[in-house]
């Protein structure tokens, strides 16, 4: 085989994966139990730069989600409770294979928010998600980590994230995720990160 070959093999390749992740996403978008979640934006957030060749592939998907019994759908379109995410992760520096994450995020209120949100606001998500910069994770059992902010920063740095307090997260590997059992999976993650206190 060719070096020409070769590399059109390796983007068929990141083509079929990328259909397959569209595949999950609408199932996650579409066949939600409407009478338990709520979507504050029916897009799903992604990093994307001209500037940086990072941001010309999406390797980061993140849906947003929110528990109807945690209130009502304030006129800002949020329920002012956590933000669930379940982040679609392929992103080969941040694991070793493709992860999905499912966070809980304790905001606190969120009465004053702006309604919907920008895909482009992908890092207020995922920094902390994967406790870069700001962040520090501890692993709380085998299967959930919190993470929070390192000790001393300003305030200002709270707010560029909206004030956010600190974040649950599970993981599953996307390989054991399928169309039987995808609800199960990601949903009874969102249940038992909505239990912990």
């Amino acid at each position: 085989m060719t070096l020409g070959e070769n590399l059109h093999n390796a983007f068929d390749v990141v083509f079929k994966t990328m259909q397959s992740i569209e595949k999950l996403i609408l199932k996650l978008q579409n066949e939600i139990d409407d009478e338990c979640y709520y979507k504050p934006t029916e897009r799903f957030l992604r990093y994307g730069s001209e500037k940086d060749y990072r941001g010309w592939v999406n390797w980061s998907f993140i849906l947003l989600y929110q528990r109807k019994a945690d209130g009502d759908i304030m006129g800002n379109g949020w329920i002012n409770a956590p933000v669930y995410a379940v982040e679609i992760n392929v992103d080969p520096e941040n694991t070793t294979e493709p992860i999905i994450y499912i966070a809980r995020y304790n905001f606190g209120d969120t009465s004053t928010w702006a309604s919907g949100v920008s895909p482009a606001s992908h890092n207020i998500f995922y920094n902390p998600l994967h406790a870069q910069y700001y962040f520090v994770e501890k692993k709380l059992d085998d299967s959930t980590t919190i993470i929070m902010y390192k000790d001393g920063l300003p305030d200002k740095v709270k707010s560029a994230f909206w004030n956010l307090k600190y974040v649950y997260r599970k993981e599953l590997k996307l390989a054991n995720i399928n169309a039987g059992n995808y609800k199960a999976q990601i949903f009874s993650a969102i249940e038992d990160l909505s239990k912990l206190k």
